[in-house]
Parts: C-alpha cells; sequence; structure tokens
C-alpha cells in the first residue's frame, strides 16, 4: 500500500474509532502535504470541551519512532492556539492504537525520539487522563 494511502487510512480509522466514543472529529484537509503556510494536525477531536490535537504516526515493526523536530513544534504551537492537548497517536501494525504526551518525546537536535512507541498510553488511560472520572486522593481526604 502506497504510503499517503497507508497514512490516510489510518487517520480515518482513528478518527471513526473517536467518533464513536463520542468525540467530534475533524481531520486536516492537506495535512502533512505541505501545501498550506501553517501547519495542520492529522486530526482535532474534542469531547466535552476537551480538544486533542493529534498526529498519527505508524510503524510496520517494533523499534524507536523519529518524527522531525518542525512537526513536533509545531503540533505544540497549534495545540497552545486551540488551549487543546498535543497528541502522538501511535499504532503498530495489528496493534491497538497507543496514545503519547509530548513529554515522553526525547531531543535528538534534529528529531524527537519515541524510545517504545507501542508502550503508550491505551485509549482507556488517555480518557481517564483527560476526563478524570475517578477524584484525586487529596478529594477524599479533604471530605472526611
Amino acid at each position: 500500500m502506497r504510503v499517503k494511502a497507508r497514512a490516510t487510512r489510518l487517520e480515518n480509522e482513528l478518527a471513526n474509532f473517536l467518533w464513536e466514543n463520542g468525540f467530534a472529529v475533524v481531520r486536516g484537509p492537506s495535512s502533512g502535504a505541505g501545501v498550506s503556510k501553517r501547519y495542520q494536525p492529522d486530526l482535532v477531536a474534542i469531547k466535552q470541551g476537551k480538544i486533542l490535537v493529534i498526529e498519527v504516526k505508524s510503524k510496520s515493526k517494533k523499534g524507536p519512532l523519529y518524527i522531525d523536530s518542525s512537526q513536533i513544534l509545531n503540533l505544540f504551537e497549534f495545540a497552545k492556539r486551540a488551549n487543546g492537548i498535543p497528541i502522538i497517536a501511535f499504532k503498530l501494525s495489528r496493534k491497538e492504537w497507543r496514545f503519547h504526551l509530548l513529554d515522553k518525546l526525547e531531543s535528538t537536535g534534529v528529531s524527537f525520539k519515541l524510545e517504545n512507541p507501542s508502550e503508550g498510553l491505551k485509549y482507556r488511560d488517555l480518557e481517564e487522563l483527560i476526563d478524570k472520572k475517578h477524584r484525586e486522593i487529596l478529594e477524599f481526604i479533604k471530605n472526611t
């Protein structure tokens, strides 16, 4: 499968998955194509006021993932302007989606590296992180 076609398929797969889980999702019409003077993330997903700004990545084999520094800096800037959360969504062939916050990235100078991209947050962990469905322990202590 051509690289662009595979990337588009994965972006649509994740967009559909997030939609089915209650997010409003928009896919960047020319994400990654370099046709715009403005950075466009692969996906923007919104649920109950929480905004996820998502860059989609994939590999066919385990190992570190390298992402161009400009792409990460642009993802961060877009998320900052949108008051959103920048996320790297990663899919290893035939495995489930994993999600990474930018604090998991290591700078190599010209790029950023995710050492173990297939070991990121599972969807339920990401949802817990952004929704905080459970109260923090300090809330229990204060209310006793």
